[in-house]
C-alpha cells in the first residue's frame, strides 16, 4: 500500500513557476478534462494535484508493487512535475454506486483533497481516504446532529477547544473513509461510532500523521476483494 500527499498551494497561489498547459499534459485525458471543468483556481488545482499523484501512483506500481506495508511519500509540485514524462493512458470505470476504478489495472485507489492538500491512496485491496482542513466550527452543535452518542460524549469530555476540534474533524475524516472504502458514502457512517464499530473487524485503519492543522484518516479491508465489486 501507498499513499501520497501533495501540499497544491503553489498551484493555488499561481506560483509554481510552470505553464498550466505543460502541468495539464503530465496528467491522463479523462483527468484533464476535471481540470478544466472545474469552477474555481482551487478547484482546477485539486483536480490537477489529484492527476499528478494518480500518474505517480500507477508508475511507482509498475516499477516496484505497492508494498504490503502502508508506505507515505509527500511530494511537490515542482518534484512531480520534473519526475513525471508521458502520462499513462488512465482510464476508469464505476461501481455501481460510483465509486472509480482503474481499468485494467489491478489496484484500488482513492483520493480527497481538502485546504491546500491532496491524498491519494492505492492498494490491492479497496481503499478508502479523506483528508479534512481542521476549522473552527460548532463542533458540538454539529455533533448531536451527525455523530453517535458515545463520539459526543467524547468531544464533551475534551479539556480545550483545540483538543474537541482535532477529534470532531479526525472522527469526521475517518466516517469519511470509511464511507469511501465501501462506496456507500459518509450519509451511510454519520450515526455509527467510528471508535468502535463491528466493521473494525474486517477492516485496517492505517497510522498516517496528517499536516500540521488537517485530519486525516486511510482504512483498507483485511481482507482481498474482486477488483472493482
Amino acid at each position: 500500500m501507498n499513499i501520497y500527499l501533495l501540499n497544491i498551494e503553489e498551484l493555488i497561489q499561481g506560483d509554481a513557476g510552470i505553464p498550466a498547459d505543460s502541468m495539464l499534459h503530465k496528467v491522463d485525458e479523462a483527468r484533464r478534462a476535471k481540470v478544466l471543468a472545474a469552477k474555481t483556481v482551487q478547484g482546477k488545482a485539486a483536480e490537477l494535484g489529484a492527476g499528478l499523484l494518480l500518474q505517480k501512483a500507477v508508475q511507482d506500481w509498475k516499477r516496484d508493487k505497492p508494498q504490503q506495508s502502508p508506505r507515505i511519500r509527500f511530494c511537490t509540485v515542482s518534484g512531480l512535475f520534473s519526475e513525471l514524462t508521458e502520462p499513462l493512458p488512465l482510464t476508469y470505470r464505476y461501481g455501481d454506486k460510483g465509486k472509480p476504478y482503474f481499468e485494467n489495472i489491478p489496484l484500488f485507489f482513492s483520493l480527497s483533497h481538502s485546504g491546500e492538500y491532496v491524498l491519494c491512496a492505492v492498494s490491492r485491496q479497496e481503499v478508502g481516504a479523506d483528508i479534512q482542513k481542521i476549522q473552527p466550527s460548532d463542533v458540538l452543535k454539529l455533533a448531536k446532529r451527525f455523530f453517535s452518542e458515545p463520539e459526543c460524549r467524547a468531544l464533551e469530555r475534551c479539556e480545550s477547544d483545540r483538543e474537541q476540534q482535532g477529534l470532531f474533524f479526525g472522527l469526521w475524516s475517518r466516517k469519511e473513509a470509511y464511507g469511501k472504502l465501501t462506496g456507500e458514502g459518509v450519509t451511510a457512517v454519520l450515526g455509527k461510532d467510528m471508535q468502535n464499530t463491528d466493521a473494525k473487524r474486517n477492516v485496517e485503519w492505517i497510522d498516517v500523521s496528517p499536516p500540521e492543522g488537517y485530519a486525516l484518516a486511510v482504512c483498507r479491508f483485511k481482507f482481498p476483494c474482486k477488483h472493482g465489486i
